[in-house]
């Protein structure tokens, strides 16, 4: 499964499943491919590279999500945003199935 397909499949879950996390429960776009242009005025805009795949806001606590495919490895500008997240006292998690974050939200929102 790729990468997007088991974002798009958490996603949805918990969109169907938990009602509540809807607004608080989101994707960070930082990924694709840009001309120069378009990605000097998202990089003066505030977008950071390495941000997590997905955050949720439920609980008054930041939590992100970093999804990968099985063979899919992190970067060095997400290990280091993980790092800083994780300093900050923020949960980062890397997600490489279904399960794994159908465990995590249901932690999160019970």
């Amino acid at each position: 499964m790729k990468e997007s397909q088991l974002q798009a499949r958490c996603y949805q879950w918990a969109h169907n499943t938990y009602p509540q996390l809807r607004g608080l429960l989101f994707a960070v776009p930082n990924g694709g491919t840009r001309n120069v242009r378009e990605a000097m005025a998202l990089k003066a805009t505030g977008v950071v590279p390495g941000i997590p795949d997905m955050v949720c806001l439920y609980g008054g606590r930041p939590v992100g999500f970093e999804l990968k495919a099985d063979a899919g490895r992190t970067s060095k500008e997400q290990e280091k945003i993980h790092q800083v997240w994780q300093a900050a006292g923020i949960e980062v998690y890397l997600v490489r199935d279904e399960e794994t974050f159908q465990s995590l939200i249901k932690s999160i929102v019970q």
